[in-house]
């Protein structure tokens, strides 16, 4: 080193060098993560870590139940935050639950999934993804949209195999808003749409396998 400034830059990047090897990288939006990253991402040393998994949006009950366990855990159990672990994972048409107000906007999921069978949604989506921006009225412990969530530990993970389904149903419907019928362009635009914080994953039921190898218990969203 030749001079104290280079001493002091490089002392500078060592230590981004350090704090990154320290922790997951977060992925990329668009990002399908493999399995080592989603592993990396999921390992916890929480006495209690539970996976949710959703194959419908049903009004977002998957998130409500993210809510529930951890106020359950928190407020009835005593337990500190740091204790509970939780992963939502999103597959069937409840993959949009993941996806941003531009997406649903465009390409009118709100619409589309009420088309999928056993499927409801009463929130209103007018305006995009019902779930994709923290609750106004409700304080943080009552808030079930995905920030509120990711901002109290929660990971939430979407299936690419289930925004192809979507791509295709998009395709079909007519709601491709000017981006071609090409359902594999859709689908890795819904990827770039993805929300801030969730992560991408090959296939939701083959990560509810790995949930559970690290420890995660398995509760179904299914209503």
């Amino acid at each position: 080193m030749s001079t104290r400034t280079e001493f002091l830059a490089a002392t500078a990047a060592s230590t981004v060098a350090i704090a990154a090897a320290g922790a997951p990288a977060r992925a990329a939006t668009g990002t399908i993560l493999d399995e080592a990253a989603l592993v990396a991402r999921i390992t916890s040393s929480a006495k209690h870590r539970q996976a949710i998994g959703a194959a419908r949006v049903n009004d977002g009950a998957a998130l409500q139940f993210a809510v529930n366990t951890l106020n359950g855990f928190e407020n009835g159990w005593k337990e500190p935050p740091s204790n509970v672990q939780i992963a939502v994972v999103l597959f069937g048409s409840a993959a949009t639950i993941g996806l941003d107000d531009t997406a649903w906007r465009d390409h009118k999921l709100g619409e589309l999934v009420k088309r999928f069978q056993g499927d409801w949604l009463t929130a209103d989506a007018s305006q995009g993804n019902p779930w994709s921006h923290a609750g106004a009225s409700v304080g943080p412990r009552g808030d079930k949209s995905v920030p509120a969530l990711l901002a109290r530990g929660v990971r939430i993970i979407v299936c690419n195999t289930a925004l192809g389904e979507i791509a295709n149903r998009i395709v079909a419907a007519g709601y491709t808003a000017g981006a071609g019928s090409d359902a594999n362009a859709i689908q890795a635009h819904l990827r770039e749409h993805a929300l801030p914080g969730t992560d991408i994953v090959p296939a939701g039921i083959s990560s509810v396998a790995v949930l559970q190898e690290n420890g995660y218990s398995y509760f179904s969203a299914a209503l």
